[in-house]
């Protein structure tokens, strides 16, 4: 089998730590020096040529390796690295790439997936309930540790980049922490349906740049083993969890394959932008000047008799009878550039929902139907993607249970203990006042019961069997109240 070494292209996510795939594991720390800045980024710059080869080449990566080069090539656009891709898309174009001195790109891109993912615009409330005080404060100890509220966000941020992603997390120096992991360092087997998972394989690149020194870590149900770049086994422990600790972030329902496909149209979008502002600027040096020209000059054996000329207020020129002097002015299409740049940025933006005006730089000329159309657009996106991140976060909360409790037998969370998470909602506060006002009217008339209000008060009560319960429960409390008080 072929192996791609793409450490060069690793330094920078690495370092922000959202990545956390240099660890050994288990999440064990590896040696100190395990990781150095400085040092990826020399590794970048000596190997980017030959491995954007690699990618450029046709017919030089297989699938997987095209999936993951694809998935690093959107980190890559939306963390503003699209330079070198521009530059091997222009040696293709131009006879003479080194005439280009100087490629161009916007990120458009960043500023879509922002703006399309909505989930976390505002910070979600999570608590702890059915559960004791010492589930609660152990749950409040997680979110602090594990920086848990901004790395949902940046997770909600890639899944809809890449479409799939995995959350994994992971007892690391004594506390609980969540890592991100992306397709491109990504294997993952899974049964009959792509939520059925059987294996996970994350690659760990090396330092060095040699393929020889990447090393995978496969996890299973029931073994953790560390393969070398042959994917031979070179050791490997038993699952303390008894589970695959990953929960996997769809941006829509797999129906089928587990790697979902789309966001092709935003990134070739984003390279024919990149081209055009490229254009322009080529444009701009060549022919935004006019070119000086001379009649009337005598000529030699041929040859064009010259002299210096200085132009200037002020300055009189002896010309013949017959000679001019002048500037001509070239018929430079920069108007007609600049306006497709627009159309690529606006057609972007419109066909992903948003506002052409979010991104191009005029008036805005929107009716107030056009707008209102765009916000619903956005709101029944979000309101999609929340129905999955809720089940996301009800899904890492329960494999945090585990993984905590693995590690601290001494202090358990309980397995009464659930998950309560209520999303921002940005749309205008009622007053309590008012709300009950509304909800008595509807009442009094006998279109809703008191089932519909706990349902519409808690998001996270999704039956009506269990609004139900919860109001008997409520009735209950009521009564051992009155009784007490009594």
């Amino acid at each position: 089998m072929q192996y791609i070494d793409f450490t060069c292209f690793r330094f920078n996510i690495t370092d922000i730590g959202h990545y956390m795939s240099n660890r050994a594991p288990g999440g064990r720390n590896k040696p100190p020096g395990a990781f150095h800045f400085r040092r990826k980024w020399m590794l970048f710059n000596s190997m980017v040529s030959s491995v954007m080869a690699k990618i450029m080449g046709s017919g030089s990566l297989d699938p997987e390796q095209a999936r993951k080069a694809e998935a690093l090539k959107r980190l890559q656009y939306y963390h503003d690295e699209q330079l070198m891709y521009l530059e091997a898309q222009i040696s293709k174009i131009f006879s003479d790439p080194s005439k280009i001195t100087t490629p161009v790109f916007i990120n458009v891109t960043k500023k879509i997936i922002n703006n399309l993912s909505r989930v976390y615009i505002g910070p979600a409330k999570r608590e702890l309930v059915n559960g004791t005080q010492t589930d609660s404060d152990i749950y409040q100890t997680i979110l602090q540790d594990s920086s848990l509220p901004r790395k949902l966000k940046l997770a909600s941020r890639y899944t809809k980049l890449l479409k799939t992603i995995l959350i994994r997390p992971v007892w690391r120096n004594g506390e609980m922490d969540i890592d991100i992991l992306t397709p491109d360092i990504l294997d993952v087997e899974h049964g009959d349906t792509p939520e059925d998972l059987l294996s996970i394989t994350v690659t760990h690149y090396a330092d060095s740049g040699k393929p020889e020194d990447t090393t995978f870590t496969r996890w299973t149900p029931e073994q953790i083993e560390t393969l070398n770049y042959r994917k031979q086994v070179t050791a490997s422990e038993p699952n303390p969890y008894g589970i695959l600790p990953f929960i996997p972030c769809w941006d829509r329902t797999p129906t089928g394959s587990f790697w979902l496909e789309g966001g092709d149209d935003l990134i070739s979008g984003q390279d024919a932008i990149n081209e055009r502002l490229t254009d322009l600027c080529y444009v701009l040096r060549l022919q935004g000047f006019g070119v000086p020209y001379i009649k009337g000059l005598e000529s030699k054996g041929g040859q064009l008799r010259t002299r210096e000329i200085f132009l200037g207020p002020g300055k009189a020129q002896a010309l013949p009878a017959d000679g001019e002097l002048g500037f001509a002015s070239t018929n430079a299409p920069i108007s007609e550039i600049i306006e497709s740049i627009r159309f690529l940025i606006g057609s972007l933006a419109i066909s992903h929902g948003l506002s052409a005006h979010i991104l191009v730089d005029e008036p805005s000329q929107e009716s107030g139907v056009s707008k209102m159309v765009s916000s619903q657009e956005l709101d029944e996106i979000r309101a999609d993607d929340i129905e999955l991140f809720r089940d996301y976060e009800h899904s890492l909360f329960d494999i945090m249970r585990v993984v905590w409790n693995t590690h601290n037998p001494a202090r358990k969370i309980s397995d009464k203990a659930q998950l309560k998470v209520d999303f921002f909602d940005p749309a205008p506060q009622v007053s309590p006042e008012v709300q009950a006002a509304a909800w008595n009217t509807l009442l009094d008339m006998g279109v809703i019961s008191a089932v519909d209000v706990v349902m519409e008060r808690n998001p996270d009560i999704k039956t009506r069997e269990d609004a139900l319960a919860f109001l008997i429960q409520i009735q209950q409390e009521q009564q051992t109240l009155n009784e007490r008080i009594i």
